[in-house]
């Protein structure tokens, strides 16, 4: 979690998702490294942030106030009498952000797509306005294709326009006969997905090829759309309507077919993998799931108990950027094999390895009878492991349930077997068998969290947090284990001489 010094009104994510951007209330915008307690830079405006965007590659951020002031920042720094400034600015009267491309190579060759009082306009990286088309309407939205060789635009008189990012004349036009509330172009630059909305109040959606402007597809929906999302390839196209229902359509050769396994209402926002096939919406009462298409159900759900304000995605859904308040929350969707670093004849060693002190563990302290007897001073080093892991855990993640089935389990076990070796032997063996306890226990928790009504697979909830318990254990397995070797006999001698 990053904690902003302001309300956030605007986030945008890298496609790595290391690198987000983030403006305020306050009129300040920060470039913030995913992970990190501080900005790399930050910029204090005089006014609220209405729009961010950042380059895919991360190395270009634009941001829109609400004094319509349009400003260009790179990745690092612009200093101006010690404070960080805008490389430029233009003021944009009514104005939006369509877009932002850059190469990422040296010299970057950079885009920035913008209109204003129905005018289309694209600015260099210097700031020099490159060409400028009028469409002689109120209102305009514009369009800006991932590889920067394209933008598509659509008017309030229902134009869809085409053009080539060098040339202010467009390559063809068409009208689909209602107001253009909201446009998307696919990756590889052979799709148009448009939304309109009728003054009667009814919506519309319309499926166009790029390459020559035919309309491929076309629904009525009961109410305009907000937001229009289109795969890389055309395949998937996500519609949101104003009364919060998405509409998902899928692409199969020649014919559309809309997707009835999902049904997805009540949505305040929605963010879409262009690169995936994962879908972000946010309710109104502050809730967050995550989609992957194929399945029917989410994936998992996340809350925000002060509303969510503000999302983002990366292109292939791997990170999820939620804002509340001044809150941002950094949501991961890693695939299982790469939780646990490190790689795969290392963690073969560790693992039968461990196996191995495990399976000797009874020989080891002092006989099998023994082994499984428990006495008085067995159960203080069960106690004082448990608390020891429980409130350290709690002080690190924050989290009472996993502190004390995770961390607790974990301390306590190699507490235990620590206290009954008090060697070095012991202390190994304890830090093991405490490391697969809190494995065990995570394992547990992840069917609790499932039984509790969380709408995940129970597979991956229980293998994921199997991988989370195992990762944390390998931290308080040996600090139980450091504990019950060490430091019993200091706090309970009379134990030590009982048993001795």
């Amino acid at each position: 979690m990053y904690q902003n010094d302001a309300d956030i009104t605007c986030i945008d994510s890298a496609s790595t998702g290391k690198l987000m951007g983030i403006g305020d209330r306050n009129g300040s915008i920060s470039l913030v490294a995913v992970g990190k307690p501080t900005p790399r830079w930050k910029h204090t405006g005089a006014s609220a942030i209405v729009t961010i965007q950042v380059s895919d590659v991360g190395d270009y951020l634009v941001a829109l106030d609400s004094d319509d002031t349009l400003s260009f920042f790179s990745q690092t720094p612009h200093l101006m009498d010690g404070k960080i400034e805008a490389l430029w600015e233009y003021d944009l009267p009514d104005g939006e952000i369509g877009g932002i491309y850059s190469s990422g190579e040296a010299p970057a060759l950079v885009y920035v797509l913008a209109t204003s009082r129905g005018n289309i306009r694209i600015f260099s990286k210097r700031g020099e306005m490159l060409w400028e088309y009028p469409t002689g309407c109120d209102d305009v939205l514009a369009a800006l294709s991932a590889d920067g060789s394209r933008i598509v635009a659509g008017d309030s008189h229902g134009n869809v326009l085409l053009f080539k990012i060098g040339s202010a004349t467009p390559l063809w036009s068409f009208s689909v006969g209602s107001k253009v509330v909201s446009i998307a172009i696919s990756s590889d630059s052979r799709y148009i997905v448009v939304g309109g909305a009728t003054e009667g109040g009814e919506g519309h959606l319309y499926l166009i090829s790029l390459e020559d402007g035919n309309v491929i597809y076309h629904r009525q929906v009961d109410h305009p759309v907000r937001t229009v999302h289109i795969s890389f390839d055309g395949g998937t196209v996500v519609a949101d309507e104003q009364d919060g229902t998405a509409v998902l359509l899928i692409r199969e050769e020649d014919t559309v077919r809309e997707d009835t396994s999902h049904t997805i209402k009540c949505v305040e926002m929605i963010k879409f993998s262009t690169f995936g096939s994962y879908l972000a919406a946010t309710s109104p009462d502050g809730e967050i799931y995550l989609h992957y298409l194929p399945r029917p159900a989410p994936l998992w759900r996340f809350r925000v108990h002060d509303g969510a304000l503000s999302l983002a995605m990366t292109r292939r859904g791997e990170y999820i950027l939620v804002s509340a308040l001044d809150k941002v929350y950094l949501l991961s969707n890693t695939r299982i094999s790469e939780m646990i670093p490190g790689s795969r004849i290392g963690w073969a060693i560790v693992f039968f390895s461990g196996i191995g002190m495990a399976l000797s563990s009874p020989i080891i302290i002092r006989g099998k009878e023994r082994f499984f007897q428990i006495e008085r001073s067995d159960l203080f080093a069960i106690l004082l492991g448990f608390l020891f892991g429980a409130l350290i855990g709690i002080l690190l993640i924050k989290d009472v349930s996993k502190a004390v089935l995770i961390c607790g389990v974990g301390s306590s076990i190699g507490s235990i077997i620590g206290w009954r070796g008090k060697n070095i032997t012991s202390l190994i063996t304890g830090s093991y068998l405490g490391c697969f306890g809190s494995g065990a226990a995570g394992y547990l928790l992840g069917f609790l969290i499932w039984f509790s009504g969380d709408e995940r697979n129970i597979i991956q909830l229980t293998l994921l947090h199997l991988f989370n318990g195992l990762k944390t254990g390998a931290l308080f397995g040996p600090l139980g284990a450091i504990v019950g070797t060490f430091s019993l006999g200091l706090i309970f001698p009379k134990f030590v001489t009982t048993r001795r």
